[in-house]
């Protein structure tokens, strides 16, 4: 523990950077969902109909009318002169059209370099045609003497009841900060004890340990565990505390979601013992640890569905431990799932602790023969 203090590197991935930078991504999404997109209008047809769809744009909540075209020609180059993301163009003739018993159009032209734009532009622009429609059609039946219930019943004879079970406020807050602030844990738990054992080596100071651990590789990783594991749990504590201060919501299943965290924890602690161990040269073993955790984040599922990705994308993803950590965080902190749901999950994360628990247990054992040689030699040669 006193070693890891007294290690800059360490204290800041495990201390320094998750106190700001967890706050700060958490701030970014502090208004969880995208509102008052700013978008145009360009009104041809100047009717009663058109007013109304163009009421209708006014009044989303997820859209904030900001500019309004006055004539086609600005079409042309709109969305390299102005910072709006869609125009809504109701043409001429729109309502004549529509009355005469003829199709016609309400076009959206959206700026979709960025996707989410797109896709929210796309859904209201969906339900405002469909509402003008469905108000369209009531009417001309009621004119023709049907009373507005049975209008109702025409033209939709079968409703969609949509029930979103997890959350069901899209709230990018409530998903994207979990998943970032897991990830940066596999990260900071990973570097930092991927400087464990070879750290201790080039500083000169690994025989002091042999010293302290009784010449056993098992006290050395249990003692190294326990330490990082202290500033893990602290990591975890302050991820409960964004939770709070930002008003994540969350299933109860606060005992099962420390046991989760607990694991994943001890996980990554000791694949960066098995760096540790096996690679004497510092930079050559956090060059490894970054290109294994780089891709975490996407090859997890987490950004991407594992099923959409290409074969060898979505194996590799099986070999990173986020992967089934997330998939059993995912039941927890939003299903509410009971524990024995995420045992198949569990049983994986432990596969990778005993590989990486192993190996550098082996590594160790390894270097103690290598020290009683060397220390052998040293005896004869002075003899």
């Amino acid at each position: 523990m006193e070693m890891i203090s007294r290690d800059k590197f360490a204290r800041i991935l495990l201390v320094f950077l998750p106190a700001i930078v967890y706050f700060f991504l958490a701030f970014i999404y502090v208004k969880g969902a995208m509102r008052d997109i700013p978008v145009a209008i360009y009104d041809a047809d100047h009717s009663q109909l058109s007013r109304t769809v163009v009421s209708m744009i006014e009044s989303s909540a997820d859209m904030d009318v900001t500019y309004y075209l006055s004539s086609e020609d600005e079409l042309d180059k709109f969305f390299l002169e102005h910072d709006e993301l869609a125009v809504f163009y109701i043409p001429r003739g729109f309502a004549k059209d529509i009355y005469r018993n003829k199709s016609n159009r309400l076009t959206v032209f959206t700026n979709s370099s960025n996707i989410v734009y797109g896709n929210i532009m796309y859904r209201e622009a969906a339900v405002i045609a469909g509402t003008v429609s469905a108000g369209v059609t009531i009417t001309r039946l009621e004119h023709a003497g049907i009373d507005h219930r049975t209008a109702m019943a025409l033209i939709m004879p079968v409703s969609t009841h949509t029930k979103i079970l997890f959350n069901p406020w899209f709230n990018y807050l409530y998903y994207l900060i979990p998943g970032i602030m897991t990830v940066l844990l596999q990260m900071f738990i990973f570097f930092a004890a991927t400087k464990a054992f070879n750290t201790e080596v080039n500083n000169g100071t690994f025989k002091e340990l042999l010293k302290v651990s009784n010449n056993s590789p098992l006290h050395m990783l249990i003692g190294k565990a326990l330490a990082y594991m202290a500033f893990g749990m602290g990591i975890i504590m302050l991820i409960a505390i964004v939770y709070i201060a930002f008003g994540i919501p969350f299933m109860d299943r606060v005992v099962e979601l420390i046991t989760l965290f607990t694991i994943f924890t001890l996980v990554n602690i000791f694949l960066g013992f098995m760096l540790s161990t096996t690679i004497d040269d510092e930079l050559v073993a956090l060059d490894l640890a970054f290109f294994y955790n780089s891709p975490a984040f996407v090859f997890s599922g987490f950004t991407f569905p594992l099923f959409g990705m290409p074969f060898f994308n979505s194996l590799y993803g099986q070999f990173i431990p986020y992967t089934h950590f997330l998939h059993a965080f995912f039941k927890l902190y939003q299903m509410g799932t009971p524990f024995h749901y995420i045992l198949p999950d569990l049983m994986i994360l432990a596969l990778f602790f005993a590989v990486g628990f192993i190996t550098s247990y082996v590594a160790l054992k390894l270097r103690l023969r290598e020290e009683k040689k060397v220390e052998t030699q040293t005896v004869l040669e002075v003899a």
